[in-house]
């Protein structure tokens, strides 16, 4: 088998798997630009890189990145 052939079986992060397809985003540029411009919201996202700004469908995987990598998927509220 193919040791840089990368399945959901094998790894839980694949740099080249595409997140957004109507844009043809990846997952490493959505990550670099994560941690590079600070994204900390979906809006965020979908601004600096554009994905998630077709058919949606990618939202899901979108808000597990800004999870993974610490970032609010949403705005956070506070009570006073």
């Amino acid at each position: 088998m193919d040791d840089t052939f990368c399945t959901p079986d094998h790894c839980d992060s694949c740099p080249e798997r595409v997140v957004c397809h109507c844009l043809q985003v990846t997952e490493e540029a959505l990550v670099t630009a994560l941690q590079q411009l600070e994204l900390r919201t979906l809006r965020d996202v979908r601004e600096a890189t554009g994905a998630g700004d077709g058919c949606t469908a990618c939202h899901r995987r979108l808000h597990e990145l800004l999870a993974r990598h610490n970032y609010s998927a949403s705005p956070i509220c506070s009570v006073k």
